[in-house]
Formats: C-alpha cells, structure tokens, sequence
C-alpha cells in the first residue's frame, strides 16, 4: 500500500480517506498503466473542508481511453474506494475535457480553480474557458434553481422539516454560481472560499436579500434553527431569480 499523497496529507483528511485515496493511487496504476492521465481531488475535501460521513470525496479519474472495456479495469478498485471512504469517481476521457468546458463551464472552472493533482498530468491547470458560455451557463443554473426553489413551496409545503434539509442543500450550488457571477461582473470575490463569504459580498454587489442568504449559510452548517421554512425558500428563490437577471443583464451589456 502506498502512502496518501502529501497534498491530501496537508489536507488533514480523516484516515480512511487519506488511506482510500492513496489505494485508488496505486491500484489505478497498476490496473490502467499509461491509459492512466490524471487523478485530481476537487470539491469540498480540496477546498480544506470535510463534513464527515454525510460527504463524498470528489475524484476526477482522467483516461486516454474511457471505453467500457477500460473503465472495467479499474471498477472494482472504485467499488472498493466509495465502499470505504466516499470516493466519487467522476471519470473522463482526456480527449473529451475541452467539450465538457464547454457543456459544463462553471464546474470546470470551479474544478480548475480548486483542486489537488494526485497523481499524473495537471491536465485542468490551463484548461480555457468561454466566458459567454460561462455565463449563459450560470444564468441557467440560477434560473433552474429557482424554478426548484418555487416547486418547494407547494410539493413541501406540508413538510417544512423535509423543506428545510432541501433548502440547505442548496447552499453550496448557489454560492457557486456566485461567485462566478461576481467574477463575471467585474466584482471581487471573497479570498476566504466560504458560502458566507460569497453570498455576503453577492448580496452587497447585486442587491440580493442577505439576511435571507445569510440564514441559509447558517442552515448548511447546521446553526439554523428556522420556524418559518417556506418564508425563507421564498426569500432565497426570490434571490436566486434576481441573481439570474442580473447573469442575463451582462449578456444584454455586452451586445450593446
């Protein structure tokens, strides 16, 4: 067994995540040799963060040759790393990266930007990406969350407590989207990569309901005890619609 790799040590990841992800490293290489491009760690456990058994530790295993034939060479070594710690392979062909730029900028650029490099080629580090598609997409993924947000208000209406675990788990995607926007818009975004962080300097950029993103920070971590749950999926949806116009209102600037 190989150690877990000084990157995801610093990380101070629990051991069986640092142990799982060192297994993946050698058995992944022994099992795909050169058809192995990249292991790359991205998402929360990246980011320096871990929220216990509730996550799964985001790996983009890259590929030169992801036919079915080759993805079976390194199944049971996966099957064995989400058993034991999580591990979500998001697996890729090298060749096919420049396209998922393009279908899914904002998760590439947010991959691009915070991730750690296991093992092989940095193949994400220089990866270019559109800002018109970038921000087409970020007013997609706004716009089709508050369109779920504004179903929560009747399909869980009769169930603020189920209401209220759907909203948390909003936060993240939200806050994702942004900070793409404030990047986009020309406005600083937060050095400290936090939902807090960036709903609040959203807030003050966009003229969004901080209280209400505020709240919803606090709902993720846990630290929110809400009575009034539909109040607050309305005020968060109202938010994000209005985070929307402004993503479509830097496309209606850029065509003048």
């Amino acid at each position: 067994m190989g150690e877990p790799t000084n990157s995801v040590k610093a990380l101070q990841a629990p051991v069986a995540v640092a142990t799982a992800l060192g297994h993946v490293g050698d058995e992944a290489r022994a099992a795909a040799g050169d058809n192995l491009v990249a292991l790359v760690l991205y998402g929360g456990l990246a980011r320096g963060r871990y929220r216990g058994p509730r996550s799964n530790v985001d790996l983009a295993v890259v590929l030169e040759d992801a036919s079915p034939e080759r993805i079976a060479e390194i199944t049971p070594l996966l099957m064995a790393a989400w058993r034991a710690a999580h591990v979500d392979a998001w697996i890729l062909a090298r060749a096919e990266i420049p396209r998922l730029a393009e279908v899914f900028p904002t998760k590439l650029l947010d991959i691009r930007d915070h991730h750690l490099l296991l093992h092989g080629e940095d193949v994400l580090a220089d990866l270019e990406i559109d800002r018109q598609l970038l921000r087409l997409r970020v007013e997609q993924e706004l716009t089709n969350l508050s369109l779920r947000l504004r179903r929560t208000l009747v399909t869980l209406a009769a169930d603020p407590a189920s209401a209220g675990v759907y909203l948390a788990t909003t936060a993240r995607p939200l806050a994702i989207q942004l900070a793409v926007l404030l990047r986009l818009a020309g406005r600083t975004v937060p050095a400290e990569d936090r939902s807090a962080a960036i709903f609040a300097a959203a807030a003050e950029a966009f003229e969004l309901d901080g209280e209400a993103l505020e709240r919803l920070a606090a709902l993720r971590q846990g630290g929110e005890q809400i009575d009034d749950v539909r109040a607050l999926v309305g005020r968060v949806q109202v938010a994000a619609t209005r985070a929307a116009d402004v993503a479509r209102s830097l496309e209606l600037e850029g065509a003048r």
